[in-house]
C-alpha cells in the first residue's frame, strides 16, 4: 500500500506543477491579446486549474471503455473528484481568500457569474436523475460549457470596445506593450499542449492507483475521491487565487474560482460522460449536488448583500465544510 501511496502523491504533485506550466503560459498569452483580468479568471486560468479535474475525468472514462466492469469504481472517484474540488473551493478556498485578502464582484456581475456556477451545478444535478450521466446528457453538459464560453466572449468584446472609447490611447499603449513576438507565442503554446499530453498519462498513473486504494481501503470511492484527489486537484485554484490576491487582482481571484466551478462540471464531466458515461453514486445525488448548489446560493446572497465576502461570512463557509466533511462519511459509507 505505501508504493501505491508514494505513486499518487508524485502523480498529484506533477500534475499540479504541470498545470502551473499550462497556467502561467495561457496568462502570457491572454496579455498577448489584452483580455480583462476578470475575463483570464473566468475562462483561461478557470480551465487552467481545472485541469487536473479534466485530465481525471476522461483518462478515467477510457478506462472505463476498456474495461466497463470497473464503472463503479472509476465513476466514484470521478464524481468524487468534481464535486469534491468543487466544494472544497466554494466552502474552503474561496473562505480562505475571503479571510486574507478581499472577494469581490461587482453587483451587476453576480447574476451572470455565481448565477452561472449555480446553474451548472442545477444542470448536473438533472443529468443524475435516474442514477446515471450518459453521453447524451454528457454532451448537453459540454455544450452548455460551449455557450457560457461564447456568452463571456461576447461580454468581453462589449467591454473592450467601451475601454477603447473611453481612454483608446492608453488602452492602445498597454496593448503594444504586452504584445509578444511570433516565435514566443509558438513556444507558449507548445508547451501548453506538451504539458497537457503529460499530464494525461499522470492522471492514469493517479486513477489506475486509486482504484487499487479504495479496492484495499474501507472508504468509499467517491469519498476518497472527495476528501484526497478533489482537495488535491483544487490546489492550482487555491494557489492562483491567493497570488492573485497578494498582488490586489481582484477580479482574477474571484474569477478564477467562480469561473473554476462551472468549468468542472461541465466541460470536464461533459466530455467524460461523453466518452462513457458515468454511474452515479447516491451520497452524489441526496447529498453532495444538493449542498453545492445550497453554498452556490448562500455564497450568490452575501456577495448580493455587500459585493464582498466579508470576514464572518468566510468564517460561516469554513464551518459548513468541515460539517460537509464530518457528516458525509457518516450518512452515506457505500456508494451504491
Amino acid at each position: 500500500m505505501l508504493s501505491e501511496i508514494l505513486t499518487l502523491i508524485i502523480s498529484v504533485i506533477a500534475i499540479l506543477i504541470l498545470a502551473e506550466i499550462a497556467v502561467r503560459n495561457s496568462i502570457r498569452l491572454a496579455h498577448h491579446f489584452n483580455w480583462s483580468g476578470t475575463f483570464i479568471g473566468l475562462t483561461i486560468l478557470s480551465i487552467g486549474t481545472s485541469i487536473p479535474e479534466i485530465m481525471s475525468a476522461v483518462v478515467g472514462s477510457i478506462d472505463i471503455v476498456k474495461e466497463p466492469s470497473l464503472m463503479n469504481t472509476i465513476s466514484g472517484l470521478i464524481i468524487g473528484t468534481n464535486v469534491g474540488s468543487d466544494i472544497f473551493q466554494q466552502s474552503f478556498i474561496l473562505a480562505v481568500v475571503g479571510l486574507i485578502g478581499t472577494i469581490v464582484v461587482v453587483k451587476k456581475n453576480i447574476i451572470s457569474e455565481v448565477g452561472a456556477l449555480i446553474a451548472g451545478a442545477v444542470l448536473m444535478w438533472i443529468m443524475t436523475i435516474g442514477g446515471t450521466i450518459n453521453r447524451i446528457e454528457g454532451f448537453i453538459m459540454f455544450a452548455a460549457y460551449i455557450a457560457y464560453l461564447f456568452y463571456l466572449k461576447k461580454r468581453q468584446e462589449k467591454r473592450k470596445a467601451e475601454d477603447l472609447n473611453i481612454k483608446n490611447i492608453v488602452h492602445n499603449k498597454i496593448k503594444k506593450k504586452r504584445r509578444l513576438p511570433d516565435w514566443k507565442i509558438v513556444f507558449q503554446i507548445t508547451t501548453i499542449i506538451i504539458a497537457f499530453v503529460i499530464m494525461a498519462f499522470a492522471a492514469n498513473i493517479v486513477i489506475k492507483t486509486s482504484t487499487k486504494l479504495v479496492s484495499q481501503l474501507s472508504i468509499s470511492a467517491s469519498f476518497f475521491g472527495v476528501l484526497l484527489l478533489g482537495i488535491a486537484s483544487a490546489l492550482p485554484e487555491l494557489t492562483t487565487a491567493l497570488i492573485a490576491v497578494f498582488k490586489h487582482k481582484k477580479g482574477i481571484s474571484a474569477g478564477v474560482l467562480i469561473g473554476s466551478n462551472v468549468t468542472n462540471p461541465l466541460l470536464g464531466l461533459g466530455l467524460g460522460a461523453m466518452i462513457s458515461g458515468y454511474a452515479i453514486p447516491k451520497v452524489t445525488m441526496f447529498y453532495d449536488l444538493p449542498f453545492k448548489i445550497g453554498i452556490a446560493c448562500l455564497i450568490f446572497w452575501f456577495l448580493w448583500r455587500n459585493e464582498k465576502l466579508n470576514k464572518w461570512e468566510s468564517i460561516v463557509l469554513i464551518i459548513i465544510f468541515i460539517t460537509y466533511l464530518v457528516l458525509r462519511n457518516f450518512l452515506f459509507p457505500i456508494d451504491f
